[in-house]
């Protein structure tokens, strides 16, 4: 699988190549870790960021059952994603952010139920988010944005239940946002501006209780700023601009106690501000 890699990436032209001479990638390879279990040593982490990598990445890749660890960040890692990455289950760690990534995010994705972190920013990536994204319980960061990907986001997102950032910035994304995006208790940060989403800001938005930062700018939302707004008593930035929102400004927005920066503009809105403001 190593040697699969290294070769569909012209290993032989990276930064910092593998010696091939020595048989054991566990013995000194770069980017190379390892734990041992029952004697046998296994590959846990592969860490490659910013080595001149150029190619694909092989469908072989699925074999290392043991990775805990990805990360091929800031190369030049064209093709797909394989849909064996599927296989490994003991993944934490996905970043593959910054290459030239194209074709769909495959389905076989919701199979790393491990998987705490999904960074795959700044790719070309296109077609729709697989609804089996929301099979993945256990992640905390997912990061998107800056590629081309198109379609709704599937209602399935709310069951992210852990997730704490969700980044989708920059996209073609159309449809509007699922009223399960309430579901996500533990979210911070939540960036959807610039795709061409459509309808209007679900009320569930106001179960965010967590929320920091609300980037919805950019789009084309209707319908008004939904009163729940004001439930978000740990919002600080929220950016709703270049929008079709109509209706007035909610008095609610009084229980945004800790918000610092607020634009509404280029919408529709009635010109009345709350006092609040």
């Amino acid at each position: 699988s190593l040697l699969a890699l290294y070769s569909s990436t012209a290993g032989d032209q990276w930064t910092v190549s593998w010696n091939l001479s020595t048989s054991n990638p566990c013995a000194g390879w770069y980017g190379v870790s390892c734990c041992t279990t029952d004697i046998v040593c296994h590959v846990a982490a592969l860490q490659l960021t910013a080595n001149n990598l150029v190619g694909s990445i092989p469908s072989s890749i699925g074999d290392l059952s043991m990775l805990e660890a990805l990360d091929l960040s800031f190369n030049a890692v064209m093709g797909s994603i394989p849909s064996t990455i599927g296989n490994l289950d003991m993944l934490q760690y996905l970043f593959l952010y910054h290459n030239a990534l194209t074709g769909s995010i495959p389905s076989t994705i919701g199979d790393l139920t491990m998987l705490q972190y999904l960074i795959v920013y700044s790719n070309a990536l296109t077609g729709s988010l697989p609804s089996t994204i929301g099979d993945l319980s256990m992640l905390q960061f997912l990061e998107l944005y800056s590629n081309g990907l198109t379609g709704s986001i599937p209602s399935t997102i709310g069951d992210l239940s852990m997730l704490q950032t969700l980044v989708f910035f920059s996209n073609v994304l159309t449809g509007s946002l699922p009223s399960t995006i309430g579901d996500l208790s533990m979210l911070q940060y939540l960036y959807m501006d610039s795709n061409t989403l459509t309808g209007s800001i679900p009320s569930t938005i106001g179960d965010l209780s967590m929320l920091q930062y609300l980037d919805l700018y950019s789009n084309a939302l209707t319908g008004s700023i939904p009163s729940t707004i004001g439930n978000l008593s740990m919002l600080q930035y929220l950016y709703l601009y270049w929008n079709a929102l109509t209706g007035p400004i909610p008095s609610t927005i009084s229980g945004c106690a800790q918000l610092v920066y607020f634009d509404v503009s280029s919408n529709y809105l009635s010109r009345s501000i709350p006092e609040a403001l």
